[in-house]
């Protein structure tokens, strides 16, 4: 079994005044280099793809990872995903379409996706106590996210949830901390206080 991971890092950031989300900085700690990590103690042999630019990655980081750049740029994540997808030569069983502005996210939570993803041999998605289901943090069979690609053709500036039209994932419970991302200043705000004090609600 072989794992291909796609952390989505090329939009605008407009929303958060232009800044490069994946970039900001969390207790010393670039946003991608976290997901990075939590990556990487999940799946440590993972072909890593990063779908936009890997700015916020140490010399060493950006090394261990593979870009790519959605046509036309910035043309969204499911364009991202196509583009990661396209490049990558071989199939591995299973890829994770991660975003890009989710720091706080878990190994623990990778494996049960790729665990669940494999068991039901369909997509497996996170989703909170209040049932928001997060599809930017979903672990596909890789022939059927490839097929999925395909039959949404063309990408640019489509909503991810084209992929799941006719399809039920698989639904893996997470904290709802593990999929806080971040648009605005005060979205920024709440993960820094849920990093200064993990036992305290927000």
């Amino acid at each position: 079994m072989s794992t291909s991971v796609i952390i989505l890092s090329g939009g605008r950031s407009s929303r958060f005044g232009g800044s490069h989300k994946p970039a900001v900085e969390l207790e010393g700690r670039s946003v991608l280099s976290r997901i990075l990590a939590a990556v990487r103690v999940a799946v440590p042999e993972g072909t890593v793809w990063i779908a936009g630019t890997a700015e916020g990655l140490s010399e060493s980081e950006a090394a261990e990872v593979r870009t790519v750049v959605e046509e036309p740029r910035f043309a969204g994540p499911l364009a991202g995903i196509a583009a990661a997808s396209d490049a990558a030569a071989d199939e591995p069983d299973v890829t994770l379409v991660l975003a890009g502005d989710m720091p706080l996210i878990t190994a623990e939570l990778l494996r049960a996706l790729l665990a669940a993803c494999r068991r039901e041999a369909r997509p497996a998605s996170s989703v909170d106590e209040r049932g928001k289901t997060q599809f930017l943090c979903t672990a596909w069979p890789t022939a059927l996210l490839r097929q999925r690609l395909a039959a949404v053709a063309p990408v640019a500036d489509r909503p991810v949830k084209l992929l799941f039209s006719g399809i039920a994932p698989t639904l893996v419970d997470a904290d709802p901390d593990q999929l806080a991302d971040f648009d605005t200043a005060e979205d920024l705000a709440r993960i820094r206080n849920s990093l200064a004090h993990p036992d305290r609600p927000n």
